[in-house]
């Protein structure tokens, strides 16, 4: 690292950091305070439970930031240097614009790993906290007996392995229980309980059932009825009645999991495609937005803090303008799902290339 690269990231550090304590103010204030005032008035929410609320949700906000503060960021440090005449200086003495720029398009390079990192470890885990938070303070004074749960397994090739009713679920105890087994997606057997329970060891226990094997002939059928019978499903009677996660729960493996899981049933993925393309676009609009702003902050009159956070403002708002415009075109099916979720980075860094050509010939 030469001197000129430590140079314009002493210079970038600042302003980053002053962005995304600027921007995550803005956002926070402006969605999630004001959300969880009126959670907390409607559902009676303690005062401990909502900075607890708070804090699980800053990080699904925080992500947002880094590609603005890096562009707010670019925008003052080479501002700065251009209305004080060190870019004159430096290209006297022989360094272009692109040897300038280098340091800026790396540091937004790694900020774009960086956030990755963060919105796929950090961030499901927290809106996960604040998902699992907000339905115990919802379910409080619920009852705690699930009633009339379904539930499909599925094989690696999304053909149905097993079909599971329960008309009641209180903890481990499950009564009215219909097991309905297939093989190669065929029906083979069917399995009727009055009651039962989960032994924890990967294994349920049945209590005066009866079972119907399909053997396989038309209309052949085998009948036995047991006092007790034990079957292995790898399934806690818990998880039947849990709420599916949310995508911003969700990291990029869990989401392709499910996406792939969908796809073998038949299910419409679209949705889920564009959300998963925009976990890598939006972090890599920080290395779209460093050269942009590298761009704009060297041409004169951009050292105010506050002609840059401006110009930030207007910029982030037609990147996410153009960020809904691709999402709806992606669910609408006009645009390929990886199009859809890129397009306002191809838009934009193709904007910023141009610009930053402009200003290294001008």
């Amino acid at each position: 690292m030469t001197l000129l690269d430590r140079y314009v990231f002493k210079e970038l550090f600042g302003p980053f950091l002053f962005g995304i304590a600027a921007f995550s103010s803005i956002l926070a204030g402006s969605t999630v305070l004001f959300q969880l005032v009126g959670e907390s008035t409607r559902l009676g929410i303690p005062l401990m439970q909502v900075i607890q609320l708070f804090i699980y949700r800053l990080p699904s906000l925080i992500v947002f930031t880094f590609p603005m503060s890096m562009l707010l960021a670019t925008i003052l440090a080479f501002g700065r240097l251009s209305s004080d005449l060190e870019i004159i200086a430096f290209r006297a003495s022989g360094i272009s614009i692109y040897r300038l720029v280098a340091p800026v398009i790396l540091t937004g390079l790694v900020v774009s790993f960086l956030t990755i990192g963060f919105n796929e470890f950090v961030v499901p885990r927290a809106s996960h906290s604040a998902e699992e938070l907000m339905q115990s303070l919802i379910q409080k004074d619920l009852p705690t007996i699930k009633k009339n749960i379904n539930y499909t397994q599925y094989n690696a090739q999304g053909v149905p392995t097993r079909i599971i009713n329960v008309l009641e679920i209180d903890g481990s105890k499950l009564k009215g229980i219909t097991v309905a087994e297939f093989d190669n997606g065929e029906l083979s057997r069917v399995i009727r309980a009055d009651v039962g329970r989960f032994l924890g060891i990967g294994a349920w226990e049945f209590d005066d059932g009866v079972m119907h094997y399909l053997l396989g002939v038309k209309d052949r059928m085998m009948v036995l009825h047991f006092e007790k019978e034990r079957i292995n499903i790898k399934l806690d009677p818990k998880d039947l009645g849990q709420r599916e996660k949310s995508v911003e729960e969700m990291n990029a493996r869990e989401l392709r999991a499910r996406i792939s899981q969908k796809a073998q049933t038949g299910s419409d993925v679209t949705s889920d495609l564009v959300k998963y393309h925009m976990k890598f676009a939006v972090p890599f609009a920080c290395l779209i937005f460093s050269i942009l702003g590298a761009s704009m902050g060297l041409r004169p009159h951009r050292s105010s803090s506050a002609i840059g956070l401006g110009v930030s403002l207007i910029i982030i708002i037609v990147y996410y303008i153009l960020l809904s415009l691709g999402m709806g075109l992606g669910l609408s099916q006009l645009l390929p799902p990886l199009i859809a979720a890129w397009m306002p980075n191809i838009i934009i860094g193709t904007t910023s290339l141009y610009l930053l050509y402009k200003v290294a010939y001008q």
